[in-house]
């Protein structure tokens, strides 16, 4: 059908539309049994009542404005540019019918298009804006926000990687005999099985330091200088158990050295990450750990910094709490190695605990989400449907008028009348399916995010439970 030429055919009854949300479609009647309205005396139009319209040519109608769309994302379907004129004087709640069919008359029309146009350039109404957020329309949510790694649940919006980075102290005094063991072999003990449990896809780096030269003055300068990544990756991944049994402790302690070496171990693309510093000690180089915690506490994203002291003293752990503290970490006091490990299992339970309150605020940012999404598209997709509806109703009125007070014959009249209904059902349809299919498109996003969430949630859940069991 053209919708904007002339239409001929017959009126075989009134168009019923229902939509999913079961409001009634576009009313329509008879030509032939319009009331006759009264007419007053005339209250000329506005000054600007043709503003939206540049003069024609050919005729004292003037000619319907486009909206221009140069970014449209495909070529509108016919239906759609009847949506995008520029609105007329009369449209909305400006509209006045008298005012808005003296300045139809005024115009002289000399046909049934040239009628059509001249009642459409002053009801066309203003949905070029609801139009495009409808063909628009992104039912996406927001990215899911990254697991903790934290016993918290993190803030950031963006999906990235969850890093733990261990620095580990190799100093010589690492070789002392502890309860099961060198201290050395009960820290890399605790931390590989501490690698085995953390969550799939984290990643993991492992720096030693102190583990060059030796624990004399001769061997100081090169001990003091040493600080190397040994291991880097995913903490599931192949390699760690291997560069574990190779780490011997020889040297002094360049603990501030290590700490800010830290920083590179983290990847670009992580989005949070704790540090793990193990050590027997303090500081021997000259450096001050203190200072270097908190400088990498407040570099990059932001690392949390944790310090295990092992078998240190008072003295000792007032300094290593003090270097944590500065970190935004906790310090933590262990005896042996199954200390240690229990120090780990305490850290995984702390982020299972986590997940869980990450899981519950994700699902509700989902349903929170999805249902802004929805109430979206109806939002839009009534209005333009409300749009349609009256401005089709005012046209049919304005066509009956001039039918009934002679200004047009009969023939004219009822094409005029025709083609207003035609153009009302027809845009009132399309506002009707795009609402309906945005809002469809909207529930499954909704639905597919929340399950995404729902299952993660529970993955970790049963890692949890699985590491719990010994599984």
């Amino acid at each position: 059908m053209r919708i904007s030429g002339v239409v001929a055919v017959a009126l075989t009854g009134a168009l019923l539309l229902a939509g999913c949300d079961g409001g009634a479609g576009p009313e329509s009647s008879d030509p032939a049994q319009a009331e006759a309205a009264g007419v007053t005396s005339p209250s000329p139009g506005p000054d600007d009542a043709v503003a939206s319209t540049a003069p024609s040519t050919s005729s004292a109608v003037p000619e319907l404005v486009p909206v221009e769309w140069p970014e449209a994302p495909r070529e509108l379907t016919e239906v759609e540019q009847e949506f995008m004129y520029a609105p007329g004087p009369y449209a909305g709640e400006a509209y006045a019918e008298e005012a808005a069919y003296q300045a139809v008359l005024s115009m002289e029309p000399r046909s049934a298009a040239e009628w059509q146009r001249a009642i459409q350039s002053q009801v066309q109404g203003d949905y070029a804006e609801d139009v495009q957020a409808a063909i628009l329309f992104d039912p996406s949510l927001s990215e899911v926000s990254d697991g903790p790694t934290q016993g918290e649940a993190p803030e950031v919006e963006t999906v990235g990687i969850n890093h733990f980075a261990v620095v580990l102290d190799a100093s010589g005094s690492m070789s002392a005999q502890a309860r099961g063991g060198t201290r050395m072999a009960e820290a890399t003990a605790a931390i590989a099985d501490f690698a085995e449990a953390l969550p799939e896809g984290s990643t993991l780096s492992l720096r030693i330091f102190g583990h060059e030269g030796d624990n004399t003055d001769a061997g100081k300068a090169d001990s003091c200088t040493s600080s190397e990544v040994v291991f880097e990756g995913e903490a599931a991944g192949q390699g760690l158990q291997e560069a574990l049994t190779q780490v011997q402790p020889v040297g002094w302690t360049p603990l501030a050295r290590a700490v800010t070496d830290s920083a590179e171990d983290i990847p670009e693309d992580a989005s949070d990450g704790i540090v793990y510093v193990v050590t027997d000690g303090l500081e021997s180089c000259g450096g001050d750990p203190v200072e270097a915690a908190e400088d990498l506490a407040g570099s990059g994203i932001e690392p949390v910094v944790n310090v295990i002291g092992f078998e240190v003293g008072d003295a000792d752990q007032q300094a290593l709490r003090a270097m944590a503290e500065a970190g935004g970490g906790e310090f933590t006091d262990v005896d042996s190695g199954a200390d240690l490990e229990e120090y780990w299992a305490q850290e995984y339970s702390r982020m299972m605990d986590a997940w869980s309150e990450w899981r519950q605020a994700e699902l509700q940012r989902v349903q929170d989400e999805g249902r802004a999404s929805m109430e979206e598209a109806s939002e839009v997709g009534r209005r333009l449907m409300d749009g349609a509806q009256d401005e089709g109703q005012r046209a049919m009125d304005l066509a009956s008028r001039l039918r009934d007070e002679d200004v047009v014959d009969r023939a004219t009249g009822n094409e005029v009348w025709r083609w207003a209904l035609d153009r009302k059902n027809e845009m009132w349809r399309w506002a009707l399916d795009r609402k309906n299919s945005n809002w469809r498109a909207a529930y499954r996003e909704k639905n597919r995010s929340w399950q995404e969430v729902y299952d993660e949630g529970n993955a970790r859940w049963s890692e949890y439970y699985r590491q719990q069991r010994g599984d």
